[in-house]
């Protein structure tokens, strides 16, 4: 059953990200696939295997990009960190967590401005969308945090 729903609120997303296009709220609202990415790995106890995040991330430059390259580069990079490590995500350091949400909200925002044509907020959007995706974390991390150290 999570597996449909991962696909099915990913579909839902392309939906809402389509209209948050179309509105121009795109470009100050804080990357609705990122921060679905970062439910999934909190509240599911397993954490997706790797074909699963470049999968997410091809479907996404399907609809979103010029070319199958940002979402589909960021989502592997995800997926092989959070795959790849000796450590469970929830419990490496909050620092960490959130350096590496901006490194990868700021990595992706700029291959989006280099690859698309729909970067008109774009100058706005590399500053605010990384602040964004690490404040919503912080309050993910901060509201999650007694669960998680129960279980170490």
């Amino acid at each position: 059953m999570n597996e449909v729903f991962r696909y099915l609120s990913l579909g839902l997303l392309i939906i809402l990200n389509q209209i948050m296009l179309a509105t121009n709220l795109w470009a100050i609202s804080p990357d609705m696939f990122l921060v679905h990415t970062l439910f999934f790995t909190t509240f599911v106890k397993k954490i997706p295997n790797i074909y699963f995040f470049i999968f997410n991330g091809f479907v996404i430059d399907l609809f979103f990009s010029n070319i199958s390259m940002p979402y589909t580069i960021t989502y592997t990079l995800i997926g092989l960190y959070l795959n790849f490590s000796n450590l469970k995500w929830i419990q490496r350091s909050l620092l960490e967590q959130i350096i590496l949400i901006i490194s990868v909200s700021l990595f992706l925002n700029i291959i989006l401005f280099l690859t698309n044509d729909f970067a008109d907020g774009m100058g706005a959007r590399i500053f605010i969308n990384p602040l964004l995706n690490s404040i919503i974390w912080s309050v993910i991390f901060i509201n999650q945090r007694q669960k998680w150290l129960k279980n170490i």
